[in-house]
């Protein structure tokens, strides 16, 4: 067998020192000496190290005492030891131990917290893992093992006799019945030597695995030993276990009788009975499926906290799908997920109310839901579902509809909402807005507040313009800047340079403020450079103060020009008056006589004024 150089040098040297320990070996010579040794140690050396196994707990009956004066004395002890180890790893796993034999599991894990460190000898902390093992497989908050605790359910360990019972109680807890099966055997037997509180917890999960792999003779057993344990007889477990052998053996009316015995409890099978009761109604058809939904809403609010109340919820959410109220299903799916978080239940049940939200939002846009109704569901279903972007996108196409409809109020608001919470899920890590979304809902908000002529609000959200990347977006909102500046009579300020081009809201507006200043060839250049946008096409009120500015700027040539491109310019009804008044007394030729150009303007500037509602039309 080849070794390597680092084995080598290691071997030699232990060669080595035992060699100088024991000079009567070195005897037959050095190099023999070490081939001796070698055939000797090395199959010991290259053979695995032993996993040392905790102690079997429970060997010999333990005895008992009354609990406050034997928890005075384990506490002494504790205080005794003072910080001398293994002293105090020892007190401390006797009061553990004390704890467990009583079955209480938070005050036993509590106190093994303190159990560790490098002093603590291999031995204390093998027997501490054990009961930290003991004490997480029966907590009933059901926090997760240990790394110490944990590690004893391994292959490793599968010469401790203890591993079974631990195995089986592991499986259970994980709902694995299934693998729980074959160990169940050894594992009621193991139980036996354990004291009765712990038995009186575990029992009830041993009689349903042994019913669940239909071990018959075993659960016989188990059953029969109900009756020694004053807890467990004529208890919601043992009458709720019973109703599922009756169903099983095709039973209902014997089963619903053993439910009705067990629902009146406060512990989990009362909850399971009353569910069973619920689910071979529905079998049975003994209820409806709206009866069943207020059942189980009943039940959602009685029972919480565990993955029992979670598949409560789920059921209840797939019951009110089949009643056609998406509404309240998605409701129960958001609850479901604020209970069960970071659990594979609330998983699954973000994925379903994902499909029922986009349907539901779907018909909305489509108008196939009155706005009313569309606001209070979406009120409804909003707070559980805010820090997803999907649900960003459902909200966004709310706010859309409200929009359209007028409710400028309702979509600025909702498009405000939406962009903060997205902006905090972003901040806490929570989910990740895509790319230009938060951005188009600072627009869509920005437009749905001038709409709604709310224009405090809009001054505060274009003092803090955003940075836009798209530039669709950023001529949008371009746009929304001047329109506001135009409505709040701050015309003025169009005339601030602005960078990228500009589309012909702005450009009107611009030339409007320019008209409105009196500054007759800055207005003439600005409504050149709107008409060159609009290709040649003029609406009627921006041709005439056009016109007019040609005119009030001195540029005769340009006045006469555009005299006699007015009937071209637009179609707008109108035109046909103006260009008779500009056409009176006019020679067929040009330029204009300076009275007849004067008296076509004065015709213009009156046409202009007498326009109803003229700034409508730009």
């Amino acid at each position: 067998m080849a070794y390597s150089c680092a084995f080598r040098g290691r071997h030699a040297a232990v060669m080595a020192v035992l060699l100088c320990a024991c000079p009567v070996l070195a005897q037959p010579g050095p190099e023999e000496g070490v081939r001796m040794l070698e055939e000797r140690l090395t199959p010991a050396l290259l053979s695995p190290m032993r996993v040392i196994d905790p102690p079997q707990l429970y060997l010999a009956q333990r005895e008992t005492q009354p609990f406050l004066e034997e928890r005075r004395a384990l506490m002494d002890a504790v205080v005794a030891a003072g910080d001398r180890q293994p002293d105090l790893a020892r007190a401390l796993t006797d009061l553990a131990e004390f704890f467990f034999a009583h079955a209480m599991a938070p005050e036993g894990l509590s106190v093994l917290g303190q159990v560790g460190g490098e002093d603590v000898p291999p031995a204390h902390d093998l027997r501490a893992a054990a009961f930290e093992l003991a004490l997480g497989l029966i907590d009933p908050r059901e926090r997760p093992l240990t790394d110490r605790a944990r590690a004893l359910l391994t292959p490793a360990h599968s010469d401790w006799a203890d591993q079974p019972l631990f195995l089986t109680l592991s499986h259970l807890r994980a709902a694995e019945c299934a693998e729980a099966g074959p160990l169940l055997t050894d594992a009621v037997m193991r139980l036996a030597r354990f004291p009765k509180p712990v038995q009186e917890r575990v029992l009830p999960g041993f009689l349903e695995c042994a019913i669940e792999t239909e071990q018959w003779r075993l659960a016989r057993d188990v059953a029969a030993a109900f009756d020694s344990y004053p807890a467990l007889k004529d208890s919601p477990a043992y009458h709720f276990l019973l109703g599922r052998v009756a169903e099983m053996g095709n039973e209902p009316l014997a089963a619903f009788d053993s439910y009705v015995l067990a629902q009146d409890g406060k512990d989990l099978w009362a909850h399971r009975a009353r569910r069973a009761l619920v689910d071979l109604s529905l079998r049975e058809e003994a209820i409806t499926t709206e009866q069943a939904v207020v059942l189980l809403s009943q039940e959602a609010e009685l029972w919480r906290g565990d993955r029992y109340a979670g598949e409560t919820l789920d059921d209840l959410a797939s019951l009110q799908a089949i009643a056609g109220d998406k509404v309240s299903a998605i409701e129960s799916y958001g609850r479901m997920i604020q209970r069960q978080a970071g659990t594979p239940l609330a998983d699954a049940a973000q994925q379903k109310a994902r499909v029922l939200i986009e349907e539901l939002y779907k018909q909305g846009a489509n108008d196939e839901i009155m706005l009313g109704r569309f606001m209070s569901w979406h009120e409804r279903i909003a707070p559980y579902f805010r820090f997803t972007v999907s649900f960003a996108h459902a909200a966004e196409s709310f706010a859309d509809r409200f929009l359209r409809a007028g409710a400028t109020v309702a979509a600025a608001r909702e498009y405000a909402t939406i962009r903060d919470y997205l902006t905090a899920a972003q901040d806490l890590g929570i989910a990740e807005a895509e790319p230009g979304q938060i951005d188009r809902l600072t627009v869509k908000e920005a437009e749905a507040l001038l709409e709604g002529g709310q224009f405090d609000t809009l001054g505060a959200l274009l003092a803090q313009p955003p940075s836009l990347d798209d530039p669709e977006l950023a001529r949008r909102f371009r746009l929304i800047s001047a329109r506001y500046l135009d409505e709040t009579g701050r015309r003025a300020e169009l005339l601030d340079e602005v960078n990228g081009p500009l589309p012909s809201q702005i450009l009107r507006l611009r030339a409007q403020a320019q008209f409105e200043r009196e500054d007759w060839p800055a207005a003439l250049e600005a409504y050149g450079r709107l008409r060159a946008s609009l290709d040649g096409e003029l609406p009627l009120p921006d041709a005439i103060r056009y016109l007019l500015a040609a005119h009030r700027s001195g540029d005769s040539a340009k006045t006469a020009e555009l005299a006699q491109d007015f009937p071209s310019l637009t179609e707008l009804p109108g035109w046909a008056e103006i260009a008779k008044s500009l056409a009176i007394a006019a020679p067929e030729l040009l330029p204009l006589r300076e009275e007849t150009a004067r008296a076509r303007i004065r015709n213009a500037q009156d046409m202009l004024d007498s326009l109803p509602e003229s700034g409508k039309l730009n």
